[in-house]
């Protein structure tokens, strides 16, 4: 393969220079991946060369480049496989680019052939099914957002290919948008169109922002493409017959389906919902595909249709596999991607593909209806108690079931091929043997699953569906020819199998004239003398160069040499020619009439797809709760089903509770020799509502936080969970607040990362939410971030009252009491009293931590002996002056001072053990209580327990001084 510069060597210096102008014509734009085909491989220019070749070849040497000097154009050539894989990094994993495919019409003149984008790839569409990478179909979506009367205003609406749905909605947000935000994640959204004039404003940039962290493509569209006129025209020529007639209908109540038309009716009246419809549907060209005409719905979207999980929750609890693609200028130091074990990794035992993108899809979108995810816990436990019938399912029947997504796909754009059927053939054949495998399943459930899966699939599967389909391909194709090769039968058409009779006779007077030449030659037909064919001759004779020398004389008088080399000399004779040119003839119209054929035979299994959309998305669901219990009863520890609730009215709202009896985090309990400590988690409104999570870092507090929010999503998404005991009201949101990271490019720090991150949990929560907190305030001062975790916290409690875990260091938080009930845990551990040794324990007990452990865990992480004889030292240090700074504000008669001041210092009030120590306690305290009798205690005469009840005293006493 010849690279770039021996291409650009062949080209003249007008050429070179001819493509530099066109290359450096076109419009600049940085989300633009331009590439140019060469016929045997591709090349990209300009910065697309650089970054590519930072990004995939991690090196620059392979750069080239057009000209010389600084205006010279970087360049770098790319093979098939490579182009392939970069599109799949760029339409899949990235979702931050367009690509554009350039090819030469003439000499140096190129046009633009193809285009593509993370929610369009329709024109890359055969690479990318190339590989074994699987991709769900993405959907679009288009927002406005207008503010009115200081609310956040917003309407969205999408489109979803593979099932034709159109959804459309319009609600009020709050200042960071999570409502939206959760609802792109939840629906897989991979483009989203936003209104040119509006994209570069403050709130544009914002939302642009939020669009990125949901891994979707932010698109600019005219501000004409939002224009409703013509909108009912076109929903009426896309919708359902039904819903077509219900789009014109005036009168709801005589409507044919009133309930339908009430949902359009709804949207077409809602300014910013129909404007992004209308936006949706003119950018997913849903127009223009005539499969999609009369085939589409249209409903009023419920954005509280599932829990709400926003790309904080989705990250923190990890729950999707993430591919961590590294910028241009670190490329070259490590792997392109990582992907961790995630929460769908573990999950993932998914046998056929629509399986695995059905799960994915399910942990984004956590169902509150209760009864359904009762009927999913129903299923799982008759595959958990049937053991035969799930590996029969798993083992034999699902394995065998090809890509029905992919296949249709390909069906409905008539780019299929008789494979491609009969791989369909193979799964309807299969449906009978599912249907009978979950038929055995004798249990409580048995009715539930007949009625869900057996009855159905039985249904699917006769004469007046799919067994129509299998009469079609057992009538059109060969099937004994597969799989060497698939063709259409001959007795399938009459002219075809006219062609075919007129066809062997042909050869039978081939071979008859080849074994006359052979008779003339005295030569054994098949093995000194060959008969072949190729293209340019047709079919003809050859023997090898040791053979021809015994039969030249005969050769050149009664033969025509056609070509002499090393490896033999092919002849022919005129009684040979024409009888291969007649044969050459009718292989070049029977393959004529075969395309004929197979094209008519894919329209006829066009009118099928829907049934096998079916098929496909009941054996999907049967292949993802297989899984479920597969995965069950394969961790080191079962999982048990839980006990589902619905959300309490506020009369039975005292009775709510998450009760979670020996958890476990179902992705670390896997790892390679680990052995995981379970915990007990009891939440219980007006108990144990807000609880506070205390002790030392790496001692398990945020492993045990993210394990209850991963336990209660999994029950909602219908798996049995890894807990002895499992009892959950349901959630309607999980929030997290976990982790801290900068934004340099937008300008924001990591506290106000943190802060605006929280402030969207608390103005989202609501009672029936579940809110996970990590270390709260760290990157502040001390003084500060305890101000803002314990009036975040009182919030939660007051105002927000739904059940919260916060993991802290601040260990006065734990004097924090509420109505709803706050209760405190500590992570316990151990320290050696001779070595020194730190041991962690991993068990979440009751009551406080009595230390952090920081300097011990610089000493676990093998910092040098030095640098932890220093840490020693200056924490005393500032311990000391903490309590002189105490005495002197003391002395100015500045008590909420001094009490701030000695905050820090109670902190470790606990693990002072000896004399000096308490001394310094005492001045501390000393200085700042108010009452007179206060000062007269002694310390060193207290319990740990009396010193604690008399700094809670203290605290009330500063509070009325604050206020």
């Amino acid at each position: 393969m010849c690279t770039l510069s021996e291409k650009c060597s062949a080209l003249d210096e007008s050429d070179r220079k001819g493509f530099v102008a066109f290359y450096r014509s076109l419009p600049a734009d940085p989300k633009i991946i331009r590439i140019f085909s060469r016929k045997d491989n591709y090349s990209v220019h300009g910065d697309n060369a650089v970054l590519i070749a930072r990004t995939f070849l991690k090196t620059t040497t392979a750069l080239h480049y057009l000209g010389h000097g600084e205006s010279a154009l970087p360049g770098l050539t790319l093979n098939r496989n490579l182009f392939e894989s970069i599109l799949r990094e760029l339409l899949l994993d990235r979702t931050e680019h367009l690509v554009e495919l350039y090819e030469e019409t003439s000499r140096q003149v190129w046009k633009l052939s193809r285009t593509a984008s993370p929610g369009k790839l329709d024109a890359f569409e055969e690479e990318l099914n190339r590989s074994d990478d699987l991709f769900d179909t993405p959907a679009v979506a288009a927002v406005q957002v207008k503010v009115r009367m200081d609310q956040q205003h917003v309407g969205f609406a999408y489109f979803n290919p593979v099932t034709r749905h159109f959804g459309a909605c319009e609600f009020v947000d709050d200042d960071q948008l999570r409502i939206l935000e959760a609802t792109i994640c939840q629906l897989g959204i991979k483009e989203c169109v936003l209104q040119l004039q509006a994209i570069e404003t403050p709130n544009g940039r914002r939302l642009r922002d939020l669009i990125s962290r949901c891994g979707a493509l932010a698109s600019q569209r005219a501000t004409s493409d939002f224009d409703i006129n013509h909108l009912e025209h076109d929903l009426s020529c896309l919708l359902a017959h039904e819903a077509s007639e219900n789009i014109r209908t005036v009168n709801v109540v005589n409507a044919p389906n009133a309930a339908a038309l009430e949902h359009h009716r709804a949207i077409l009246t809602k300014e910013l919902a129909a404007g992004a419809l209308a936006a949706t549907l003119r950018f997913s060209d849903a127009l223009a595909d005539s499969n999609h005409r009369g085939r589409c719905t249209l409903a009023l979207h419920d954005t509280g249709k599932y829990v709400r999980l926003d790309s904080s929750a989705l990250s923190a609890l990890n729950v999707l596999p993430e591919r961590r693609v590294l910028s241009p200028s670190t490329a070259s130091a490590a792997a392109d991607a990582i992907s961790n074990f995630s929460l769908y990794d573990l999950l993932n035992k998914c046998r056929c593909p629509m399986g695995r993108r059905m799960l994915f899809r399910w942990l984004k979108q956590p169902l509150l209806d209760t009864v359904e995810i009762g009927r999913r816990h129903d299923v799982v436990e008759a595959f958990v108690n049937n053991p035969e019938v799930r590996d029969a399912l798993r083992g034999t029947h699902l394995r065998a079931l090809p890509d029905i997504h992919r296949i249709t796909r390909r069906i409905e754009r008539r780019r299929a091929n008789l494979a491609d059927l009969c791989k369909l053939y193979q799964a309807s054949a299969a449906l009978p043997y599912i249907a009978g495998a979950v038929s055995q399943i004798d249990t409580c459930h048995s009715r539930a699953l007949r009625d869900m899966y057996t009855d159905k699939l039985i249904k699917l599967s006769d004469n007046d569906h799919l067994g129509k389909y299998e009469a079609l391909i057992e009538a059109a194709i060969d099937l004994n020819k597969i799989p060497e090769e698939y063709v259409i039968d001959a007795s399938y058409d009459l002219d075809l199998e006219i062609l075919q009779k007129r066809k062997d006779a042909a050869n039978e007077d081939l071979q008859k004239a080849f074994q006359d030449a052979a008779d003339d030659l005295r030569m054994q037909a098949g093995k000194a003398l060959k008969l072949e064919s190729n293209n340019m001759y047709g079919w003809y004779l050859r023997l090898t160069k040791k053979d021809e020398t015994t039969v030249r004389r005969q050769l050149s008088a009664s033969y025509q040499i056609l070509e002499a080399k090393k490896d033999g000399t092919k002849f022919t004779n005129k009684r040979l020619h024409s009888l291969s040119s007649k044969c050459m003839e009718l292989d070049k119209a029977y393959e004529c009439q075969q395309r004929v054929l197979v094209d008519r035979v894919v329209d006829v299994a066009a009118s099928f797809v829907d049934v096998f959309l079916e098929v496909s998305n009941l054996c999907a669901e049967i292949d993802v709760l297989a899984s479920f219990a597969e995965v069950a009863v394969s961790a080191p520890l079962p999982f048990t089903r839980p006990s589902v609730h619905p959300k309490q009215s506020n009369a039975d709202s005292i009775r709510e509770e998450i009760i979670l009896k020996d958890s476990r985090h179902p992705c670390m309990e896997l790892q390679h020799g680990v052995q995981f400590v379970s915990n007990t988690c009891t939440l219980q409104r007006g108990k144990s509502w807000f609880q506070l999570i205390t002790g030392p870092n790496m001692g398990g507090k945020s492993t045990f936080i993210r394990q209850v929010g991963i336990c209660v999503l999994m029950a909602q998404v219908g798996s049995f969970v890894p807990c002895a005991e499992a009892k959950i009201a349901v959630r309607d949101a999980i929030y997290a607040r976990v982790g801290a990271g900068d934004s340099q490019l937008r300008g924001i720090s990591t506290f106000m990362a943190e802060m605006l991150e929280t402030t969207a949990i608390i103005k989202a929560a609501t009672p029936s939410s579940l809110i996970i907190i990590d270390e709260l305030g760290r990157g502040t001062s001390t003084y500060d971030g305890f101000g803002v975790a314990w009036a975040i916290s009182e919030y939660i409690m007051r105002n927000v009252k739904a059940p919260c875990l916060f993991a802290t260091h601040f260990h006065e938080l734990t004097a924090l009491q509420g109505p709803l009930g706050v209760t405190n845990y500590h992570v316990d551990a151990e320290i050696d009293e001779r070595s020194g040794k730190l041991t962690m324990l991993y068990c979440v007990s009751p009551g406080v931590s009595d230390q952090s452990f920081g300097i011990e865990c610089a000493e676990y992480a093998k910092f040098p002996e030095q640098v932890i004889k220093n840490a020693r030292e200056k924490a005393l240090e500032l311990e000391d002056f903490s309590a002189k700074a105490t005495a002197f504000a003391a002395s100015k008669n500045t008590c909420l001072e001094a009490s701030l001041l000695g905050m820090k210092r109670s902190s470790s009030d606990h693990r002072l053990r000896d004399t000096a120590g308490r001394a310094v306690v005492s001045q501390t305290l000393t200085a700042t209580l108010f009452l007179d009798s206060f000062c007269t205690v002694h310390l060193d005469k207290l319990s740990k327990e009396d010193i604690f009840h008399h700094t809670k005293r203290m605290k009330k006493e500063l509070v009325l001084v604050a206020r």
